[in-house]
């Protein structure tokens, strides 16, 4: 499978937004119902990608097989954490290490001290695996506003950058 990994430009907004309403539809609506997935499509992508990558200190990876968008990431960099609000991965193409490649490329330059947090949805049991493998654990718990008033629980997980460089083999 051969990836290729760019940071985000404005002009592929309406890609990222596609992509994100799609991964948003595979994953959630199992997970938590039609109801709170679309409140979240409505609340998070009303102003289109602007409500996510704003401009100010966030990042947002985008990554490719060929001219298809097959995965994202969108994070930011503040004191000693990085926060990580948006790795989704197609469906189809999950479990070959996309994730872990995204989240490297966020991570680039970042100090082996540093924290990465991550709210995952309680009931996101694929997401929830995919942490736990590289190490992050649970700080915190909140309910997450995925908009309509549909408010979900969620795990706060943190790891160092350097404990998931090394369980992810980076």
């Amino acid at each position: 499978m051969d990836v290729v990994i760019k940071p985000y430009a404005k002009e592929k907004g309406d890609a990222l937004c596609a992509f994100l309403k799609q991964c948003w539809l595979d994953t959630y609506i199992s997970e938590v119902g039609r109801s709170a997935t679309e409140g979240l499509i409505r609340s998070m992508l009303g102003d289109g990608i602007r409500a996510l990558v704003p401009g100010r200190d966030e990042k947002a990876y985008l990554a490719y097989i060929g001219a298809r968008l097959v995965g994202s990431i969108i994070c930011a960099h503040r004191h000693h954490f990085l926060y990580v609000w948006g790795l989704y991965v197609a469906e189809d193409t999950q479990r070959r290490g996309l994730g872990c490649h995204l989240l490297d490329h966020a991570m680039a330059g970042l100090h082996a001290d540093t924290i990465v947090e991550v709210s995952v949805l309680t009931a996101s049991q694929k997401a929830r695996d995919f942490y736990d493998k590289l190490g992050f654990r649970q700080v915190g718990e909140e309910h997450y506003d995925m908009g309509a008033g549909n408010p979900v629980p969620s795990l706060i997980l943190q790891a160092p950058v350097a404990h998931i460089r090394n369980l992810a083999g980076l």
